[in-house]
């Protein structure tokens, strides 16, 4: 540790040592008897032993005099210290004093003595006593800048590795400066966070003899665990005899931080503007404050005005970490908060509790947290309500972890601005996931339940667009017809948007309607053309791709298919012994194209344990990516799966699963002969 009383003069004293070699005759007296406990040479020349001794008390008189009254006024004094002749000892010239009172941490304050040369007229602008406080002189006010009048502690450190405090004031001054050339005791004031960082910047400019300057988190006051943002500056000084000394500041930045940390933090969050649902939205959130705030972040969803939602995404979609920390377990259905959770929401307030290292409250937090929260070190949770338009549409929950200490009241209230600034963006976020939801709903209403049917069996699947995207207008058919015939139908209404899903369920009802009036002998083709004259003339939407095909039963053998093709991905044909085989690659134009081509029919026979597998392109299209070799995938992995003998409700199942990689809805239907 480094003492913060300065010695008395001489070469290696600690008081003033980046000052010693300068023009301007300094001193510095201490405590009640106003003792000499420095001076530099200039000083020493200048006023001699008409001051005090070296170590010694200034006596009474007017020099003692004025320093009362510096030391209690706080102003700046000037003494005149006359000419001495030879019968009084070594001459000197008189001298103007100006007596500059400090402001230290505690104690008394020290005060600083200037010696100026007067001209030899003995032209004076003081009377003898200090009367006149000196508020205009440009010197004194100069030092007073560098020394008393500004918030910050000025520190010198000499090449010993002493430092000392010159001045001090406000929260600063409170401050011990222990910078030896190891930085061990100081490193011990810094915030675990923000030692690295300012090690290397220091031994950085050691090493290059160079000015330093970094804003750091340093413990003040007694609470080990309150640290403020202060901005630590020094330079180097080179001394007569080549060694390095230092001066620097240390002032309050504590605004300073919080203008610029905010100021960078929500122009990354300028990308929840762009999310197109809150997971998304959270996700963006979660990774702009960590680590800067806090080392976890996890953003819960909630649902109505009083209890959080169990989640429905993948928890990893809201929550990031800091590195180093465990993964967070699965959260099941019956996930909940805690009952500090329950306050929040209640109260609309943020809580931060605080506890020692890996031992959080455990009637406060649910038990996965509680297990996580040990697991990590934590040292803190906070909970914040994130509120848009009156109703709170998530819960924050923040942690330090690792030991690591917990957010002040600035790092809070700026966490606090972050999330508040979701405001804006989450209003239009939700608006797109109620209109995503209101077509999801429109759309599952559309899809009918797949019939049961003597000798086949049919199984569908229906997969909204991934949480990055909109719903779109993929649908999947199965309508009886007379005769124990099927109508099976697979299509895609081009969009991503509550439209399509409303023309979606228009074109579906008007091919049922068609599928039906034609009968289990009509051509397929000729059904599609109609249906592509009543959406061309009704405007039921823009483009249209569909496959539809007409089953009829030839009991105990298999089924006759008849199907056409408009514009959609080739349907697979699962023989029971044998490959899988796509039907007719080059489909027909689709519908509201502006070609006019006629369109064709295939007809084909499903035997017994043969499958027909109808899908729409999200399951198949991929950015960046050639569909022919997406359908190759699609075709070998559908195979392997027929191969291992799979129900075909785990077929289904299980190809959608393996496949899907896009940001498209996926509509699936399979239909299997059984006898």
């Amino acid at each position: 540790m480094v003492s913060e009383e300065p010695e008395a003069g001489g070469e290696g004293t600690g008081g003033l040592p980046v000052l010693r070699h300068v023009l301007t005759g300094i001193a510095l007296v201490e405590g009640d008897t106003y003792t000499l406990t420095d001076a530099n040479a200039s000083f020493a020349e200048r006023a001699g032993p008409r001051v005090a001794p070296p170590g010694g008390p200034v006596p009474p008189g007017a020099l003692r005099t004025a320093l009362d009254r510096a030391r209690r006024t706080g102003r700046t004094e000037r003494v005149r210290l006359p000419a001495t002749t030879r019968d009084e000892g070594d001459p000197h010239a008189p001298v103007v004093l100006l007596c500059l009172p400090l402001r230290p941490a505690q104690g008394p304050p020290p005060l600083l003595l200037l010696a100026e040369a007067l001209p030899e007229t003995g032209e004076t602008d003081a009377d003898e006593t200090g009367g006149r406080p000196l508020d205009d002189d440009s010197l004194v006010l100069r030092y007073q800048a560098l020394l008393s009048a500004v918030p910050q502690v000025v520190w010198t450190r000499g090449p010993d590795g002493r430092v000392t405090r010159l001045s001090g004031t406000g929260d600063a001054g409170r401050l011990a400066l222990p910078l030896p050339e190891d930085g061990e005791d100081w490193l011990d004031a810094v915030h675990p966070k923000d030692r690295e960082h300012f090690t290397r910047e220091w031994h950085e400019a050691t090493a290059a003899a160079t000015h330093v300057t970094c804003v750091v988190r340093v413990r003040v006051g007694e609470d080990a665990r309150a640290y403020r943002h202060l901005r630590l500056t020094a330079v180097p000084v080179a001394r007569a005899d080549g060694r390095q000394e230092w001066v620097g500041t240390v002032a309050d930045a504590e605004g300073e931080w919080y203008a610029s940390t905010r100021e960078r933090l929500l122009a990354r969050m300028a990308e929840v503007s762009t999310a197109r649902d809150l997971s998304e939205a959270f996700r963006t959130t979660a990774t702009v404050v960590v680590p800067a705030l806090a080392d976890s972040i996890a953003v819960f969803e909630v649902q109505g005005a009083a209890a959080p939602s169990a989640l429905t995404a993948r928890p990893a979609a809201r929550v990031a970490f800091a590195p180093g920390l465990p993964p967070l377990p699965p959260l099941g259905e019956d996930f909940t908060l805690g009952h500090m959770a329950d306050e929040v929401l209640r109260d609309r307030e943020p809580r931060l509790v605080t506890f020692p290292a890996g031992a959080p409250p455990a009637d406060k937090i649910s038990p996965v947290s509680l297990a996580w929260l040990r697991e990590a070190g934590a040292t803190s949770l906070a909970l914040l309500p994130v509120v848009v338009d009156g109703r709170i549409v998530a819960l924050a929950s923040a942690a330090n972890c690792r030991g690591n200490p917990p957010p002040g009241e600035p790092e809070l209230r700026l966490l606090q601005d972050v999330l508040q600034g979701l405001g804006r963006p989450l209003r239009r976020t939700l608006e797109l996931q109620r209109a995503r939801e209101t077509a999801l709903v429109l759309q599952r209403s559309f899809l009918p339940t797949v019939p049961d049917l003597a000798g086949a069996e049919i199984r569908a699947r229906y997969v909204p667009a991934n949480a990055a995207a909109e719903v779109g207008g993929d649908w999947y058919d199965a309508t009886r017809l007379p005769g124990g015939a099927v109508a099976l139908t697979i299509g895609d209404v081009a969009g991503h948007d509550l439209d399509a899903a409303t023309a979606m369920g228009s074109v579906n009802s008007m091919l049922r309607g068609l599928a039906w009036d034609a009968g289990p002998r009509a051509d397929p083709a000729r059904t599609l053309d109609r249906l592509d004259g009543m959406v061309q003339g009704l405007g039921t939407a823009s483009l249209i791709t569909t496959v539809h095909a007409l089953l009829c039963p030839d009991p105990g053998r298999g089924w006759h298919i008849t199907l056409a093709n408009a514009g959609h991905p080739p349907p697979l044909l699962l023989r029971a012994a044998g490959p899988v085989d796509c039907l007719g690659e080059e489909p027909d134009p689709p519908l509201c194209a502006p070609t006019r081509e006629a369109r064709s029919s295939t007809k084909l026979f499903l035997a017994k344990g043969d499958t027909l597998f109808l899908y729409t392109d999200g399951l198949v299209e991929i950015p960046e990516a050639r569909i022919t070799d997406r359908i190759a995938h699609l075709r070998a992995r559908v195979e392997s799966l027929h191969r291992d003998g799979r129900p075909l409700e785990a077929l289904v199942r299980d190809v959608v699963a393996h496949v899907r990689a896009g940001k498209d809805d996926i509509a699936v239907i399979a239909f299997r002969a059984t006898g």
